[in-house]
């Protein structure tokens, strides 16, 4: 029997077929077996003997029905047909139209790992009821992203980590790479001090980018110590006023530059009448000089706050030691690109003292005077008459203490905020009322230089005690003696602001000045 004869009224018959089929095959020879016509979408394939009926006899349509398939034993015919063995039982049950659809139910097993069997496709296709439907396969929302932003706490306390770090960092910096004083070799100290300079401009600088929306940091500019010139300042950073209102703003301007330390400046001072307020500000220096009466005498000051210790520098002529020629300072400061500048202690002129220049000690007699030392972070140390006369110990002292420069002329004045008392010096006719010259600091990287001058209404002079007196009397914390008489003088703007004695200047051998650390190329 073939799928073109079958008789679907003789159920018997078909399922008889199915049995003889489960049944051993006999001996007889093997019935002739046909290869089936392509499979259509209702039936199956099954091999046809000579015995089964006609396909003429098969009818033309089907009456509703449910197939239920099961997986059985079937008979393969894979030798003749090629085709993979499948063991398979088919039961057909046919229903009349007439039956109610509440009792063709289909039974179907439920098929292997969730997906329909050939059988149950088959009649899927041949649009009979199915027994085995799929389930749908759910949607899964759509994902929504969100851009999840950081607290703000968290945001403050990184930057604080990260300004630690900076800090830290620039400290062991400033410990640690920068160059050790070394007499017999300046250009191996110039390169590490370029190397330490670069570190600690790079760190900081950084920092200052990184966190400029977080935390204000100031960017560092430093001058390198063995430049003999200084940036040149900006024209548009200086000024004159006569109303100290308008330095009180100025000071208000400075406040991240002065970082919280007091002013000596006092709009209150007992000014010299017509005699302008010079200032200078930007980033890297604040200079306020102006002329006050302080127990009748005329005092000159000069207010500087710096950045950085290499602000602080000596000028000496020709910028070699023990040269035979002398210049005015105002020219020495024009050449060096000084914001403001004071005369030095004259080392051509005498030979006491301890007098180093870029770390080298050139002159050392310590017996008699005070000498004055300039590190490179801008702090003023002292040494005594008669201190560091062993051989050696100058050298030592200056490596120690990362001195830049020495001058000697004295004595002290001021010293860890107290003043010192001078009854007798080698030098500089301390008890007789002379034009006076001294550098003084009151915090860190912040100094007042000060004059006082005969003037043309005879203004009385003064003494060494005198001179500590008033200085004192602006609560400094160091101070000391420069070279006085003609060459006790304050540049600034071009030339001097006090009164010099005989009414010019005195051609000496060296300076020391303040200087922008800002370089031209960033300001433009």
């Amino acid at each position: 029997m073939s799928k073109d004869n079958y008789d679907f009224n003789d159920i018997d018959a078909i399922l008889a077929e199915f049995r003889d089929a489960d049944a051993p095959p006999a001996a007889e020879p093997e019935s002739e077996v046909v290869p089936s016509p392509a499979p259509q979408a209702d039936v199956f394939s099954f091999t046809q003997t000579a015995e089964e009926p006609a396909a003429s006899e098969l009818p033309e349509q089907i009456p509703e029905a449910t197939v239920r398939f099961e997986l059985g034993d079937i008979p393969a015919a894979e030798e003749n047909t090629g085709r993979k063995a499948r063991k398979k039982t088919a039961f057909i049950e046919a229903e009349s139209e007439s039956a109610p659809a509440d009792t063709a139910e289909s039974e179907a097993e439920e098929p292997r790992k969730g997906k329909l069997s050939r059988l149950g496709r088959r009649a899927k296709r041949a649009g009979l009821p199915e027994g085995i439907e799929k389930p749908a396969k759910s949607e899964k929302p759509p994902r929504v992203y969100t851009k999840r932003r950081i607290p703000w706490i968290i945001r403050a306390f990184l930057s604080l980590v990260f300004a630690a770090f900076t800090v830290g960092l620039l400290g062991w910096a400033a410990l640690n790479l920068h160059p050790a004083s070394d007499a017999r070799s300046q250009s191996g100290a110039d390169t590490r001090l370029r190397l330490s300079d670069k570190l600690d401009v790079y760190v900081n600088n950084a920092a200052s980018d990184a966190l400029g929306e977080l935390t204000y940091i100031r960017k560092m500019y430093t001058i390198q110590e063995s430049a003999t010139v200084a940036p040149r300042p900006d024209p548009n950073s200086f000024g004159t006023t006569y109303d100290p209102a308008d330095i009180e703003e100025l000071i208000q301007r400075a406040s991240i530059l002065l970082d919280g330390q007091k002013v000596v400046f006092d709009p209150t001072a007992d000014f010299v009448p017509d005699e302008p307020i010079r200032y200078y500000l930007d980033d890297t220096i604040l200079v306020i000089a102006w002329k006050e009466y302080i127990e009748q005498r005329c005092c000159t000051f000069a207010e500087v706050k710096i950045a950085h210790g290499s602000q602080i520098r000596r000028k000496l002529a020709e910028d070699s030691y023990s040269s035979s020629v002398q210049l005015y300072a105002s020219d020495m400061a024009e050449a060096a690109n000084a914001v403001v500048a004071m005369n030095g202690d004259f080392y051509a002129f005498r030979d006491l003292g301890i007098t180093a220049y870029q770390r080298k000690v050139y002159r050392n007699n310590p017996a008699q005077v005070d000498s004055c030392f300039f590190t490179a972070s801008g702090d003023m140390l002292f040494s005594r008459a008669g201190e560091l006369m062993g051989p050696g110990e100058a050298e030592a002292f200056i490596e120690a203490n990362d001195v830049l420069f020495a001058v000697a002329f004295g004595p002290v004045l001021v010293d860890n905020g107290e003043l010192q008392y001078c009854s007798g010096y080698p030098i500089g006719e301390v008890n007789t009322e002379y034009s006076r010259s001294v550098i003084a600091m009151t915090d860190e990287l912040h100094y007042l230089l000060m004059t006082i001058n005969h003037t043309p209404d005879a203004r009385p002079r003064a003494t060494i005690n005198e001179l500590a007196r008033t200085i004192y009397s602006k609560n400094v914390w160091k101070a000391y003696t420069l070279d006085g008489g003609q060459t006790a003088e304050i540049i600034m703007m071009g030339g001097p602001i006090n009164h010099v004695d005989f009414g010019f200047e005195r051609a000496v051998s060296d300076i020391i000045y303040f200087a922008t650390a800002i370089p031209e190329e960033v300001r433009s």
